[in-house]
This record gives C-alpha cells, structure tokens and sequence, in this order.
C-alpha cells in the first residue's frame, strides 16, 4: 500500500466576534486510515442569539418582556467582548471563566443591580447551553458563574384606604372610566399579574359563576375568583362598550383602547399612574402593587396560605410566603399598640 507522502494543512480558522463554531484539523494526517474531521461548523453570534431567544419563545414559553430582557443582556456582552478586544478565539467555548468574572465584576462596579445581574447570567448561561445542544461547543464556560444571592424586598403593599380611593377616582360617566375601574377592580379583587389583565377574554370570563380563566407564566392556565364589585363594573362597562363600540371594531380581549384592541401591559401601567398623580399620592403606584395588596389583605384576615397561593398562581409556596413577612409586620405593630406594657421601655 503507497501512503501520500503528504497531506497539505488547512489553514486554522480563526473566529472575529460574530462567529462561532467548533471543530478544528489535524496538523499530520500520516496514515490513509485516519478519516480527515468534518468541517467546522460556522454560526454567526447574531444568528445563535436569533435562534437562541426563538427557542425561548416557542418552546419554553418565556413572556416577551423576559425575551427583551435577554436580548439587551446578550447584546451588551458581545458589545462588551469587542471592546474589550476580545476578537480572535477559535469559538465561545475557549472563552475563560476568568473572562467571565471579569466581564461580570465591571458590570456590578458599573452599578448593576443584583436582580439585573443573576437576569444576564441567566442569559449567558442558556445561551451556551443552548450552543451546546446545538453542538456548537463541547462545555460551557459559563456553567459554574455564581449568580448574586437573591434577597427578595418586601412588597409594598397599599392600604385599604389608599386602595378605595383609586378605585373610586375613574369617571363612570365616561367609556374610558367605566373601563379603568373595572380594571382597577379586578387587579385588586382577584390578584391578576397586568400581563394576565392585558390577555384576560370575554369568552373566559363566567361572571354567573364569578370566576375567570387567566393564563399565567409559562402559560399555564387557572382559575381565578372574581369579586361581585368586579363582575358589576365588568357588565356595566360591557354594557356601554356595545353601545358606543361598533362590534366589528371589537376584538376579543376584555380591556380595550378606543381602537378597538387590547390596552398593552404599559398602557395599564399608564392609567393607574394617571389616577394615583390626580390624587397626589405620594408613592409610585405600580399595577402589581394591586396583586401585592389582594394577597397581603388575605393573609391579613386569615386566609390560608395554600389558598392564596393558587389564587395568585405561585408554582412555589416560598414565594407566597414573602407575604407573611408583611403580616407578622402588621401583627407586631398591632401588638406595641396594643399591649400595654408592648410600648416604651421603662426603668426597672
């Protein structure tokens, strides 16, 4: 058997920020049978990012505001990587883990928050996971990044009073205020994430029965109750929407804009703080602060936490029990008001 006296070399293939791939050659093929390696396979870093969010999309159903979030996140990393002059490595994968921590030790010098940052390591981490499935790259150097420990604030929820007055300031001779307070109504009385207000549809309301089917997070559907001050204003709002809305200007969802289609997440945020600046309230109103207050004002009169926990559609119940925190609050307050020997200290 005659062996070629040479194999000529290929050239080693160099990765520009924008490319990704893995494989690689053999310096000396010297024997016939060696089987040269498949050739590396090239991805454009845009394009990985493009199938990486899709694939958050469609497969595991991530909610669009977490999908931007993750764009902007990968996007200020490759930004990062090109100006740091990170501009020649063979893949992804030969990025260092010490690269990482330093790319990521700027960003908290830079003031990034804790929450922002476990959100883009988050990011990273399934972006060289998903890299990995694809077989793009043989480990991920991203796996074993500490994320900042998650301390989760206390929700801050609004008072009975403060509640009532929002909820009494749309105008009810108006389309938009009829509209607004059954939004307001209904954010409170059944503890609806604005994302599941925003998609809430006539056809999954039961307003006989008092009760709605909301989807929630990783769209999973539940069942909600609806209180009788809710179903009231959703029926009357119904009522003069009809009248004054032609039905082919409708669509399905139950909260509209004078267009006829569904008020975004942001246009509910817009209309609380309209009504909270007319009543000159002092802090920033926010939609979840009405899912913060019905689940606080439950636990407050004794509901059970189980219960509360699938209003609110909690897969873990150590999430719901952050509002606990807040009743064992009010309960101490209650107590140093009440007791007499619970108030200033005296001299023995």
């Amino acid at each position: 058997m005659n062996f070629p006296a040479a194999i000529e070399k290929k050239p080693v293939k160099k990765n520009v920020i924008g490319l990704l791939y893995v494989g690689g050659h053999c310096d000396n093929l010297c024997t016939s049978h060696k089987t040269p390696p498949p050739e590396p396979i090239t991805v454009p870093v845009n394009e990985l990012i493009e199938r990486y969010l899709e694939s958050l999309a469609k497969e595991r159903l991530m909610s669009p505001n977490t999908v931007r979030g993750y764009r902007s996140d990968l996007e200020f990393f490759k930004s990062w990587l090109a100006q740091n002059n990170v501009t020649e490595a063979e893949n992804l994968e030969t990025l260092s883990h010490a690269l990482l921590r330093s790319f990521w030790a700027e960003r908290r010098n830079n003031g990034l928050s804790p929450q922002s940052m476990r959100r883009g390591q988050s990011a990273l981490r399934g972006l060289f996971k998903f890299a990995r499935r694809q077989k793009l790259i043989e480990t991920n150097p991203a796996a074993t990044m500490d994320s900042p420990r998650r301390q989760l604030p206390l929700p801050k929820a609004l008072s009975q009073e403060d509640i009532n007055l929002l909820l009494n300031a749309p105008d009810l001779q108006t389309l938009n205020g009829m509209r607004d307070r059954a939004i307001l109504e209904t954010l409170y009385g059944s503890g609806l994430r604005v994302s599941e207000a925003a998609t809430l549809t006539i056809e999954n309301l039961d307003l006989d029965a008092q009760q709605a089917r909301v989807t929630g997070k990783g769209n999973k559907d539940r069942i909600v109750p609806l209180t009788p001050l809710s179903c009231q204003t959703i029926h009357a709002y119904l009522q003069v929407r009809n009248a004054q809305m032609p039905q082919q200007k409708q669509n399905q969802h139950l909260f509209l804009n004078k267009f006829g289609n569904a008020l975004s997440t942001r246009s509910i945020a817009r209309i609380i703080d309209k009504y909270a600046r007319q009543l000159a309230m002092m802090m920033n109103i926010t939609p979840h602060q009405f899912r913060h207050s019905f689940a606080t004002h439950l636990l407050n009169n004794g509901a059970d936490i189980r219960a509360v926990q699938e209003m609110l559609g909690h897969e873990s119940l150590s999430t719901t029990q952050i509002y606990t925190r807040i009743s064992k609050e009010r309960l101490m307050q209650t107590y140093r008001l009440s007791h007499p020997r619970a108030g200033d200290r005296h001299d023995l």
